[in-house]
């Protein structure tokens, strides 16, 4: 056998190249729109104020529906004045419930990650050919 000099070794041992397919090619970067920044502690802020709120105003409300009911209607029994204290607190309770929903639902969702998912295609099909030679 003759021996090969290292420029006709190299040309042996190095892969062969070739295109991606169409679907794997880097097309146009992708624009994004900016998002606004909601991190992990403006987020838990929210949770505590919300929070907040349901603990004070079910208080506020009951306490200031039975001072407002015993100084305007002398001759309602307590039963009567604590229900409908009890009653305001409940619907306040449901009140904060349904306004923390609400923003919950008025949240943006975040732009599809569309372009992180076609680089882990590349890279997935570039470990399986490695796998294969």
């Amino acid at each position: 056998m003759a021996k090969k000099n290292k420029k006709q070794q190299q040309v042996d041992v190095a892969p062969a190249v070739a295109d991606p397919p169409a679907e794997f090619k880097p097309g146009p970067p992708v624009e994004s729109a900016p998002q606004e920044e909601d991190t992990s502690a403006e987020v838990f802020l929210w949770l505590m104020a919300y929070s907040v709120l349901m603990f004070t105003l079910p208080f506020l409300g009951f306490y200031g529906v039975r001072s407002w009911l015993q100084e305007s209607f002398p001759h309602l029994d307590v039963f009567t004045v604590n229900c409908w204290s009890v009653l305001t607190a409940v619907l306040v309770v449901n009140l904060v419930v349904a306004m923390y929903v609400l923003k919950a639902f008025r949240e943006k969702s975040p732009p599809p990650l569309e372009q992180v998912k076609e680089e882990e295609k590349v890279e997935e099909d570039d470990a399986d050919s490695k796998k294969e030679q």
